[in-house]
């Protein structure tokens, strides 16, 4: 390969340098760091062309007895075929998808890999070579990482609970489920009202339509190793208030258990666990 220089001695190497080590059925290609104490080559954005993966931000490649060490000496900012490979990036149909993130995958492309490297995985069929990396590293296409909704949701809840001391409370929204087969789902925004509190519950991605309101109160001590709160389902804004009774909270609170089994919950009838205050 005409863009590849096989190199006896590491020491020659300069940072930004693109370089290569093949052997031991491994090859890996990043941008060339520094050697570490070691003789140990800390390369950055490593790539696994054996594999067609991205291996890492940052790693150490070892050279053993028996393997290659090369350096891709072909570069963007000088080989005359830079725009024929820069080309088949840029007319890539994800690239055009991820208009935020094509100068980074620019740079990485140009930082990693060599204009002829890239003419030639084209010419053979073989560009999940470069485009399986870029997905993995920018984290697109096939490998575009999914939210988990529910989890932020259920977490952030967790947060507020677990904020509580010295007998504060928080209002809060609640999906308590007919059917043993779906999970409760619980919303607070820490004192607001209900009603205010359903707004801007309905502007979240994870949005649902809540089945009650009510109060959540700690009553443990501060330095406690299990919290404790009281809870009542007593919102006017859906619910029946001060009228609200116990088994409704019960229902809360058995909802809550399952859902932060960490703490312990105590049912309140009407609005016993704020007052007749709240909204």
């Amino acid at each position: 390969m005409s863009y590849l220089t096989e190199l006896k001695d590491p020491a020659i190497l300069a940072p930004g340098d693109i370089v290569r080590r093949t052997g031991d059925g491994k090859e890996q290609q990043g941008c060339f760091v520094r050697l570490d104490e070691n003789s140990g080559l800390i390369v950055g954005d490593v790539v696994d062309l054996a594999g067609n993966n991205f291996a890492a931000e940052v790693g150490v490649l070892r050279i053993n007895p028996g393997d290659t060490l090369c350096r891709l000496d072909r570069r963007f900012a000088s080989d005359q075929e830079s725009l024929s490979a820069r080309a088949i990036v840029t007319g890539w149909s994800l690239f055009k998808d991820v208009p935020a993130l094509q100068k980074q995958i620019l740079i990485f492309v140009e930082r990693v890999y060599s204009p002829s490297q890239i003419l030639e995985l084209d010419k053979s069929g073989s560009l999940q070579t470069l485009f399986v990396p870029i997905q993995q590293k920018f984290k697109i296409g096939k490998f575009k990482e999914k939210i988990d909704w529910e989890k932020i949701r259920d977490q952030r809840f967790r947060d507020l609970l677990e904020s509580l001391h010295e007998e504060k409370h928080i209002t809060y929204l609640a999906f308590i489920p007919g059917e043993q087969s779906h999970k409760p789902l619980f919303y607070s925004i820490g004192t607001k009202p209900h009603q205010e509190t359903n707004v801007n519950l309905q502007r979240e991605t994870f949005a649902f339509k809540p089945t009650h309101g009510g109060h959540i109160k700690i009553v443990s001590p501060r330095e406690a190793t299990q919290k404790k709160f009281v809870v009542d389902a007593g919102s006017n804004f859906i619910g029946a208030g001060t009228y609200t009774s116990l088994p409704t909270a019960e229902m809360i609170t058995n909802a809550l258990h399952e859902l932060f089994p960490e703490h312990e919950f105590v049912p309140l009838a009407g609005r016993g666990a704020h007052g007749a205050q709240s909204y």
